[in-house]
């Protein structure tokens, strides 16, 4: 089901396209954006392209850390309960400007702070903190993955 949620915001962002500004990355959104290489390969089981990304060695350092990261929150479903983070503003299609899956991360809150993540609006720029997971394998969630994810602050 979570494929399925995914997939189709992934094509909903598909379909728009428009420039806007973004924050300067900091020091965790470097590495995320510069330290990963993606190719798409063929899935007979998905019979579709997926990535598989190959991370480098000073990504690799932050896997099952704590961070702390801002970005443009972005609900993915109609029913709130898969959410993601953003390097850019919805309205800036991560296909559309020449950006990649690793611009997205997916946030899985603390079941306490679910509510609060329910009440964000589309491109709330927000600080989050949890604990990273590098994700090559597992085609049923993204690139990157922030469990146990607590909002920090709501920026604007």
């Amino acid at each position: 089901m979570k494929r399925i949620i995914l997939y189709t915001f992934l094509s909903i962002f598909i379909l728009s396209y428009s420039l806007a500004q973004t924050p300067k990355p900091d020091k965790v959104w470097n590495l995320l954006l510069k330290d990963v290489k993606i190719r798409y390969l063929y899935s007979l089981t998905y019979d579709t392209y997926l990535p598989r990304p190959k991370f480098g060695k000073d990504l690799k350092l932050l896997d099952e850390k704590e961070i702390s990261i801002k970005g443009f929150f972005l609900p993915v479903d109609v029913t709130g309960s898969v959410f993601v983070l953003s390097y850019n503003p919805m309205i800036s299609c991560f296909f559309c400007t020449g950006s990649g899956i690793e611009t997205i991360i997916e946030i899985n809150p603390k079941e306490e702070q679910i509510k609060q993540f329910k009440k964000l609006a589309t491109d709330n720029y927000i600080q989050v903190k949890g604990k990273l997971r590098l994700n090559a394998k597992d085609y049923e969630h993204l690139v990157y993955v922030l469990d146990n994810v607590e909002l920090e602050k709501i920026i604007k």
